[in-house]
């Protein structure tokens, strides 16, 4: 998946991003996705604490990161993010990050989380309210 998404967010690589070679280390960009997770569900109007206020959380079970290029200390990078999928109790993230200047992918992946009861671990239907904040924020309906 490298297409661009409707949702981006800009991430600055600081200089603990980076490893001994000078660029970003790998388990870094399962970092940035979850910033862009984390940003795409306020920017959709159903952050975290909204799904707290509901009465349930969710757990990664699920992360991919496919490698295109590298990024170096103090580049901007926009993480794409979209939640693709949503099934009975697991939904789907996918991301591209970009290089702000010079618009070259660095990163493809996902991650698939489960809907869990508040303050426990017993999956739990995901809410209907997510998928009504997503398909309200991308302009079309999930497959």
């Amino acid at each position: 998946m490298s297409e661009k998404y409707k949702f981006f967010t800009p991430v600055r690589v600081r200089y603990a991003d980076t490893d001994a070679q000078g660029h970003v280390f790998f388990s870094n960009y399962l970092i940035y996705f979850d910033q862009g997770l984390t940003d795409y569900l306020k920017a959709i109007g159903y952050g975290y604490d909204a799904m707290l206020d509901d009465g349930f959380d969710f757990f990664y079970v699920e992360a991919q990161c496919t490698y295109k290029g590298s990024a170096r200390f103090d580049e901007v990078l926009n993480v794409h993010a979209r939640l693709t999928h949503i099934g009975r109790t697991s939904f789907t993230f996918q991301f591209a990050i970009y290089k702000a200047d010079t618009d070259t992918l660095i990163s493809t992946g996902r991650i698939v989380a489960v809907a869990v009861e508040k303050g426990g671990r017993r999956p739990v239907p995901v809410p209907e309210r997510l998928r009504a904040a997503v398909e309200a924020y991308e302009g079309e309906p999930l497959p």
